[in-house]
């Protein structure tokens, strides 16, 4: 059962949904990683002042591997979903996610939950409705964030990849509906990403696996990984 998790994202919008998430979840210790002191008086506000939840610092464009071993060193497992917003997809969405992975295989640590983007696994969906939405270069980043985490790091972590469709504010539901390819994208709740994240988190079923997926029928804690 997982005790620890170090959060990189922990400051975008599914990254504060997740901090609640684990604040409400009992046992869960957390490192929130965060770019600066502003959005670490954030989160240290979001997660009421939680004994359960520490603070670290980190910039994926520049911080090192070995910067990051350091910060994964004596955590269960590493939750990925950080993020440029766009703004830095080479060094942040890829190169930056990358060395996450490369930290975490130094320090020890196997499992890791990635949050990705629906079909991002998809050469033909990217060049089609990728270019259609102007995020063919966000998609292409997952693409290859996606591709070297199960072609390089398959035997050396325990991976579980997300890939959620458009992502929507609101209360969540609570219930989702896997995705294979050519089905309706659709839609679902960055509360229920977070949830979802959760859920998998001790699920070895779903290691080495990647999963779409979108509002749906199916209560998430009785989804057959």
């Amino acid at each position: 059962m997982t005790s620890k998790v170090i959060v990189y994202g922990s400051h975008g919008k599914v990254g504060q949904l997740l901090m609640k998430h684990i604040v409400a979840r009992s046992g869960l210790q957390a490192t929130a990683i965060v770019r600066n002191k502003v959005q670490a008086e954030h989160i240290t506000q979001l997660t009421g002042n939680s004994e359960r939840v520490g603070i670290d610092f980190a910039d994926l464009a520049d911080t090192s591997v070995g910067e990051l071993h350091d910060q994964i060193k004596g955590h269960d497992a590493v939750i990925v979903t950080a993020g440029s917003g766009g703004k830095d997809l080479l060094r942040v969405d890829l190169d930056g996610v990358v060395k996450i992975f490369e930290g975490a295989v130094e320090a020890g640590v196997r499992r890791l939950v990635l949050v990705s983007a629906i079909f991002a696994d998809d050469r033909a969906f990217i060049s089609k409705q990728g270019r259609k939405i102007g995020l063919e270069n966000y998609y292409l980043a997952k693409y290859y964030a996606d591709r070297i985490l199960r072609n390089e790091f398959k035997s050396k972590l325990d991976f579980t990849i997300l890939q959620p469709s458009a992502l929507a504010d609101g209360a969540g539901t609570g219930k989702i509906r896997l995705l294979s390819s050519g089905d309706e994208v659709g839609s679902v709740k960055r509360d229920d990403v977070a949830h979802v994240i959760l859920e998998v988190l001790d699920q070895k079923d779903t290691f080495g696996k990647s999963y779409g997926f979108s509002e749906g029928e199916t209560h998430i804690d009785s989804v057959k990984w």
